[in-house]
């Protein structure tokens, strides 16, 4: 006698789409995509040398 679970298996709900056309649009702030990831990689630049000339100054 076996105290393992039968397990069988079961169809999904409902399939997800297979494309969403929503996301494909550009976003709704500077155009594209590739223009906030280097907004957000030059703010991520300005924080590090504010951050150095903090550092220095009151070292």
């Amino acid at each position: 006698m076996s105290t393992a679970p039968k397990l069988t298996p079961r169809e999904p709900a409902e399939a997800a789409p297979a494309h969403r056309p929503e996301l494909d649009d550009a976003p709704p702030l500077l155009g594209s995509w590739r223009n906030i990831y280097i907004l957000v990689l030059g703010i991520f630049v300005l924080f590090v040398a504010l951050f150095w000339v903090l550092t220095e100054a009151y070292a």
